[in-house]
């Protein structure tokens, strides 16, 4: 039997029933864990461009990723491949502690 826990998927996350966490909706601690994230693993300059191209070939705002967020992830997917699912299980790691939910381990 494996004891170890499983990275929630980003869409279980936004399940969560509760309206803010210290004032702040889950859109916005989902924007600033994906904001973080890009720059920690990516740079601030691909952060940019990444956001510039998803809204230039994908029609789709930064402030839209949250209610989008099954296209974010296929654009995640489309765009770095495998490593794609790093950086989502990277941003909900990061969204759990935002959230203070014990976060995974990591895989």
């Amino acid at each position: 039997m494996n004891d170890q826990k499983t990275v929630p998927l980003l869409s279980d996350l936004f399940s969560i029933k509760v309206a803010s966490f210290d004032g702040k909706s889950i859109n916005y601690l989902f924007l600033e864990s994906l904001d973080e994230v890009l720059v920690d693993l990516l740079g601030q300059r691909v952060k940019d461009a990444l956001y510039d191209h998803i809204e230039s070939h994908y029609y789709m705002t930064r402030d839209e990723i949250p209610s989008r967020l099954n296209d974010f992830l296929l654009i995640l997917e489309r765009t770095f491949g495998k490593s794609g699912k790093t950086i989502e299980r990277t941003i909900a790691r990061r969204l759990c502690a935002k959230l203070e939910q014990p976060s995974p381990p990591k895989q």
